[in-house]
């Protein structure tokens, strides 16, 4: 988490230093267009000050001097036909921007602007603590409560069932919980489930989030929960892998990447501006200032958004985009724009390549809101082509691709990897006797807790059918093995309902070793190998390849 207090302090700190030297920058100016003459390569020298007028001007507004911020803007728009034709002012001219600039220490002596903006950010990251996993269940329906227990049990969390809102009540002031899963229709009444949640909201300090459950569809039940608060709405009967994900999410079980964000400006102090407003709200910011370095940043920082001068010395952003864009890697890699231009029509050129285009100075809540919206549209987008839609898991393109490069990686750093393949066990058993929706409620799971139980830097993917597959990034086979053999046996633990009847399921694996290995396809092969000798001798086992095993 960002030290918000810290930040504060360096923004002032930096805008401090900024309105320190604008005098001596606007003197720089000046003296640099009075030897414009004598220069000798003039259009070279004029193309210089048009560059220091322009950072300038765009970077004013951002430190709270609009003013000095459209001064600049309009003496950059009086040289702008000079440096675009290589043609030079006449004296008379240069004379004039010499005098507007010597007026600008006028404004600079008044300070920033009135009524300018603070830096103050609502994070956009999550600060609440760590849940305890415990979790209150408040339905009248013994059956259904206690089987909705025994899964949360077998996922990590404290379920307590409750019969009525009353006794929740009381727990609740003894106890709070990290979630609430809430029937709408209790004894108290058809919608006493949302009349809970309301009185919740108005009396606890912090928000209890609540899940609701009800085999009701209509509109008014659904508006209820809404205007409840509630986080969730699941029908009955649950589907299982659903409730799961509803409260990773909302005890923060699982969280959400960080965004990612490149800031390419060759302005430092407004680059080093950007980058602690966007820290500010919770995103990791990395900068830089010579374009040359890009690819070693998409490559080490792999930004999901970039941020983009438009102007910077000898290059463009527009031609910065297009080498980007050339990279397969990158060229779906959002790119947003920043610049003081005004004109529409290199605006709409710059979206030709771009995706959004920002206009300097940039309110501090309208560039977090640009680079959020952005990496969230294009996370989405992401997920629907690189994830199966079942399980929410790496789909079998993308989990080639994440193989691929993990491989490559592995062989330049010289670091372990090894790769599972996963087959449940007798599957076509579990749709032909208990139907489709059940057999995808044991894919769900499988795929949730293999996601809960594996490292963070593992990739999971569903391979297709009931096979999946996993990345493991710098371990030895030994060690993968004993952590898929325990995910073996908790999920051989879980027990499956529909109707009246219950069962449980297992699955077999074969684990291979990328050493001495050149090609994802190889290693496939061999995890391959390793899962049907698993099946063969029995199934509900784990077996190493055999070079492994040496």
């Amino acid at each position: 988490m960002p030290d918000k207090k810290q930040i504060q302090q360096q923004l002032k700190e930096l805008q401090a230093i900024f309105a320190a030297t604008l005098t001596e920058r606007i003197d720089l100016m000046i003296a640099d267009i009075n030897t414009l003459d004598v220069s000798p390569d003039p259009n070279l020298h004029l193309k210089k000050i048009f560059r220091q007028i322009h950072s300038l001007g765009g970077s004013s507004g951002s430190f709270g001097f609009n003013r000095l911020g459209e001064q600049l803007r309009q003496i950059e728009l009086s040289l702008l036909e000079f440096v675009n034709q290589n043609t030079q002012p006449d004296d008379r001219l240069i004379a004039s921007i010499c005098g507007e600039l010597q007026q600008l220490h006028t404004l600079i002596n008044k300070g920033a602007d009135e009524g300018t903006p603070n830096h103050t950010l609502h994070n956009t990251v999550s600060n609440h603590p760590p849940s305890d996993g415990l979790v209150y269940i408040v339905d009248d329906d013994d059956v259904l409560g206690g089987n909705l227990c025994l899964h949360l049990k077998q996922h990590g969390f404290k379920p307590r069932l409750f019969p009525s809102t009353s006794s929740a009540k009381t727990a609740i002031e003894q106890e709070i919980p990290a979630a609430l899963i809430l029937d709408i229709m209790l004894p108290e009444g058809p919608l006493a489930g949302t009349d809970f949640a309301a009185y919740l909201d108005h009396t606890q300090k912090e928000p209890i989030p609540v899940l609701f459950i009800s085999a009701r569809t209509d509109w008014d039940s659904r508006l209820a929960v809404v205007q409840a608060g509630g986080a969730a709405y699941l029908n009955k009967p649950v589907d299982i892998s659903l409730l799961l994900d509803q409260l990773d999410r909302m005890t923060q079980r699982v969280k959400n990447e960080p965004y990612r964000v490149l800031l390419l400006d060759d302005s430092q102090d407004l680059v080093s501006y950007y980058s602690l407003v966007l820290r500010q709200a919770g995103i990791h910011t990395e900068v830089l200032i010579e374009p040359s370095g890009i690819f070693d940043k998409l490559e080490n920082f792999k930004p999901e958004l970039i941020l983009l001068d438009f102007h910077l010395p000898g290059i463009t952003g527009l031609e910065i985009a297009q080498v980007i864009r050339q990279h397969q890697t990158h060229f779906s890699t959002p790119i947003v724009f920043l610049s003081s231009e005004s004109d529409r029509d290199i605006q709409l050129t710059a979206l030709q390549q771009g995706d959004d285009f920002l206009k300097k100075p940039i309110p501090d809540s309208h560039l977090v809101s640009a680079a959020t919206s952005r990496i969230e549209r294009s996370r989405k987008l992401s997920r629907l082509m690189y994830y199966d839609g079942l399980t929410g898991l790496l789909n079998q393109l993308a989990l080639k691709r994440k193989l691929e490069s993990e491989l490559a990686r592995s062989q330049r750093q010289g670091y372990p990897l090894c790769y599972i393949m996963i087959d449940l066990d007798h599957f076509k058993h579990v749709n032909d006797g208990y139907g489709h929706p059940t057999g995808d409620q044991v894919l769900k799971s499988l795929a949730h807790m293999l996601k809960q139980r594996l490292r963070k830097s593992d990739q999971v993917g569903r391979y297709g059918g009931e096979e999946f597959g996993i990345i493991m990034p710098d371990i030895q086979a030994n060690i993968a093995y004993a952590i898929l053999d325990d995910i073996r046996t908790r999920f051989a633990q879980l027990t499956f309902q529909t109707g009246d009847q219950k069962f449980s399921c297992t699955f077999s694996a074969g684990i291979a070793s990328a050493e001495g290995i050149k090609q994802d396809k190889q290693l496939i092969d061999a995890a391959d190998e390793a899962l049907y000798q698993a099946k063969d001798n029995g199934r509900n086992q784990i077996t190493l390849h055999e070079e492994c095993q040496s």
